[in-house]
């Protein structure tokens, strides 16, 4: 059997991530293992991602009638949500418009991609959900700290 910890490595998980850093952004300089496909990668560009995937999140936990997991999910996708638009505003000098706009095309993908892990693995500690879902808590903390 393979280890999927690898897997996601090597299939550089970056959260589907290719937006390329300019010189003005804020890079995630990376930390564990797992974070290693963002590291270098712009936060707003991860928070976009991360903000697509807690959105997906949420939906899987209301559907399966989980009302508290499903808040806490989409609380946290707002705030990744609304982290990325101030940093791409202030990393790029774009205006908010601008910005929600330049950042859609991420969250979408991010929430794609989060669906798709959540069918076919669902939410459980070895998912690749789970692995996308604590990069994002790697990086919101790493934020946090700044």
């Amino acid at each position: 059997m393979r280890n999927p910890v690898r897997l996601l490595i090597a299939a550089g998980l970056s959260l589907g991530l290719s937006a390329p850093a300019l010189a003005g952004d804020l890079l995630y300089p990376g930390g564990p293992l797992l974070t290693e496909g963002v590291a270098g990668k712009p936060y707003w560009a991860i928070q976009a991602r991360c903000a697509g995937l807690y959105g997906a999140t949420s939906n899987y936990y209301a559907e399966k009638g989980d009302a508290d997991e499903a808040e806490a999910a989409k609380a946290l996708g707002v705030t990744f949500f609304r982290q990325a638009i101030d940093r791409v505003m202030q990393d790029r000098g774009v205006a908010r418009a601008a910005a929600i706009e330049a950042l859609s095309p991420a969250v979408v993908a991010g929430r794609s991609e989060a669906l798709s892990a959540l069918a076919s693995g669902g939410d459980g500690p070895q998912s690749s959900w789970n692995f996308a879902r604590s990069v994002c808590l790697d990086v919101r903390d790493a934020y946090a700290g700044l």
